[in-house]
């Protein structure tokens, strides 16, 4: 299921300034040309029921849409039903003109690496996002907002996606994530710790994301 848009409105920023315009961080299938059931490699098991390489269409398209879409679970494709494009999809429509690439193939190479550069910028824009959401050090907001930024450039092409994507913003972008995990492991041990009334917390291992079933 597609997450709610993750946008907020103008807040201070570094600089004194507003912060950014967000893009919309939430899949809308109906703007998009099926990028992520082309784009995206399966690999036969507990989610998808076929192997299927990355820039090939899935055999259940018809024209943009899934035909079975309303029963993928039920049909082997769990994987598909939790997937989440954050918004990368129709975003690399629009910048690409709004064109299909069953109009015209030529456009479909460079349509996925621009959906490639986006869901990984919309990926960190979306984790930025639940960080600010943290009793965060001051140092540590301004670095969030920086990343923040540098992610929202006023006006966004195929171009300058993917010199976000491949340049040295990912690279801050997880050292601020390293630090912060850091700064947080001595609260989140006292807040794991066990009163006297309570025996040692059991943990569940971690669902295992949908993407890490996909490749692209």
């Amino acid at each position: 299921m597609a997450r709610p848009a993750a946008r907020s409105g103008p807040g201070p920023a570094p600089d004194g300034g507003d912060q950014p315009d967000l893009p919309d961080l939430a899949a809308d299938c109906a703007a998009c040309v099926a990028l992520c059931c082309i784009g995206l490699a399966l690999d036969k098991g507990a989610d998808f029921a076929i192997d299927k390489p990355a820039g090939t269409p899935c055999p259940n398209l018809s024209g943009h849409a899934c035909r079975i879409h309303a029963d993928l679970a039920n049909r082997g494709f769990p994987g598909c039903a939790r997937y989440d494009c954050e918004g990368a999809g129709q975003r690399s429509v629009a910048l690409h003109g709004g064109a299909s690439w069953r109009d015209d193939p030529d456009v479909l190479s460079p349509m996925l690496d621009t959906f490639s550069h986006l869901r990984r910028i919309h990926e960190l824009l979306n984790l930025l996002l639940a960080a600010g959401r943290l009793p965060l050090e001051p140092d540590h907001e301004h670095e969030r907002r920086l990343l923040v930024a540098a992610l929202c450039p006023q006006e966004m092409t195929s171009g300058l996606a993917a010199t976000l994507a491949t340049g040295p913003i990912p690279g801050r972008a997880r050292a601020f994530f390293r630090d912060l995990r850091r700064g947080m492991q001595p609260l989140r041990a006292a807040t794991d710790r066990p009163t006297s009334s309570q025996g040692p917390t059991r943990r569940r291992a971690p669902c295992q994301s949908p993407q890490a079933k996909s490749r692209t």
